[in-house]
């Protein structure tokens, strides 16, 4: 208890009237957590809801983990939210491994528990055991400062780790101790993972033979790369405003000059900075990508290209390194003939609903408004986002998908084209033009959902009220 007390204190990751909401999968770190927060909940004066997704990965055995959870937050008396997720889904449908796709899932459930719940915090149970195996793991990977910075106590200001600084014997000790019931998931005892070799057999063996504080050490070594590469980053920020030329939803241009005349290791960094900027994250992006981005700077790579995960394209074009995302689009189908799926055409009235889903297509929109002043910064807007002047649409909004011959004004260009055109500038398979949505006011197509927006609807300095549409997948809502 005092540990916790300290890392809270010391982060300051808690402030009176905080609504937090407790990640618990039943296991012992989180139900450790959720009594721990439970106990300083009346002293902090905060709030406590807890959330439990099922993952539907493991039968009966996740059902009870579920059960679990439920009574734990039924006895201390806080809310449980709990939700399941087709992970093994998402996982095919967007060519993840397991674990990011159970990643991606988990942490899209509590945004939307957050959200739907008014909690301003969420609170996971990551401790010191962990953040050591997440050290290792990037030192087996070879990864840059960034990898090696481990698991942050705090992150955005939003999502806190107050077991960080505790062992996992320090937990074993508190479940013994407060006869606390948790869940116990095989998967942690597999070999064939990483992760437990290294939990079970390596750092043992560190502990042993080497350094019977390795755990300490190793998180040290990550808070103190976690401050270097902060200031570090900050640095980058003045070079990168410079080196960059253009920018626009899925389009970045960096000045090939500017990148030759950088030190290498800030020529990285840039060009690692405008691939986060296009694409949200580094998750997919290794050394190896940056350094044959930078190769493209040579005089004779003028004209070629290299491609990235994620549908990234960058080409090197004279002075110019265009940095493209071509297709961010779910491959809902790989092929055979498209088919209208059950709910298409979709009229959608004013005022709009909050969201909308197509479970045939797996997916949903989300509506919102906003005033002009209060919009986001537009380097944090991804293509699954799009702005418009409400004043320039004309209701009912339609989704459907593509027909021949259709035609718009992509944003940022001078003139109509037609899809086809767009399809083929930006290299979308032909399985998936058939089957892409498009949204539609009156009078014209406003937005190719999660591609480009029509230019006549953008957000102008005239612009009082905004309509907000996100597009998102129904397994990672």
């Amino acid at each position: 208890m005092a540990t916790v007390r300290q890392t809270l204190a010391r982060h300051q990751m808690i402030n009176a009237g905080d609504r937090i909401l407790v990640g618990v999968s039943g296991g012992p770190d989180s139900m450790v957590l959720l009594h721990l927060l439970h106990h300083l909940a009346p002293s902090l004066d905060i709030h406590l809801g807890v959330a439990h997704l099922n993952h539907c990965l493991r039968g009966l055995a996740a059902d009870a983990d579920a059960a679990l959870v439920r009574r734990a937050s039924s006895a201390l008396n806080h809310p449980c939210h709990e939700g399941r997720a087709h992970v093994s889904r998402v996982k095919q449908g967007l060519h993840l491994s397991p674990e990011e796709a159970a990643r991606r899932v988990r942490y899209a459930f509590f945004n939307k528990t957050m959200r739907d719940g008014g909690y301003n915090k969420l609170a996971l149970g990551h401790h010191l055991d962990d953040n050591a195996e997440q050290m290792l793991l990037a030192l087996l990977r070879g990864s840059g400062p960034r990898g090696l910075s481990g698991i942050a106590p705090v992150r955005d200001r939003r999502i806190i780790r107050p077991l960080i600084n505790v062992r996992r014997k320090m937990i074993e000790d508190y479940i013994a101790t407060s006869e606390i019931a948790c869940a116990s998931d095989e998967s942690n005892t597999d070999l064939r993972f990483l992760r437990n070799r290294i939990r079970h057999r390596l750092l043992p063996l560190l502990a042993d033979e080497y350094n019977p504080r390795i755990h300490h050490h190793l998180s040290r070594l990550a808070n103190i790369m976690r401050c270097e590469e902060a200031w570090t980053e900050a640095l980058t920020d003045a070079p990168y405003a410079a080196a960059m030329v253009k920018r626009d939803n899925n389009h970045l241009v960096l000045c090939v000059k500017r990148l030759h005349r950088a030190h290498p290791a800030l020529a990285r960094r840039l060009v690692r900075r405008a691939l986060e900027v296009l694409c949200g994250t580094l998750r997919r992006i290794t050394f190896a990508h940056v350094i044959a981005v930078l190769r493209l700077l040579a005089e004779s790579a003028d004209g070629k290209e290299v491609h990235l995960p994620g549908g990234v394209r960058v080409r090197r074009n004279g002075d110019r390194l265009d940095l493209q995302r071509c297709s961010v689009h779910r491959r809902w189908r790989t092929d055979g003939p498209a088919t209208i799926p059950q709910g298409l055409p979709m009229r959608i009235d004013a005022p709009f609903p909050e969201t909308i889903q197509m479970a045939s297509l797996g997916f949903g929109l989300r509506f919102s408004t906003c005033r002009a002043d209060a919009l986001p910064d537009w380097k944090t807007v991804g293509p699954h986002q799009a702005f418009f002047d409400l004043k320039r649409i004309s209701a009912p909004l339609n989704l459907r998908l593509v027909r021949p011959g259709d035609r718009f004004t992509p944003l940022g260009v001078s003139g109509s084209q037609k899809l086809k055109k767009f399809f083929i500038d930006h290299h979308v398979p032909k399985n998936d033009r058939a089957i892409a949505p498009v949204l539609t006011d009156s009078n014209r197509i406003i937005w190719l959902v999660g591609r480009r927006m029509d230019d006549s609807v953008k957000v102008t300095h005239a612009t009082t009220c905004v309509l907000v549409v996100e597009f998102f997948l129904i397994d990672t809502r």
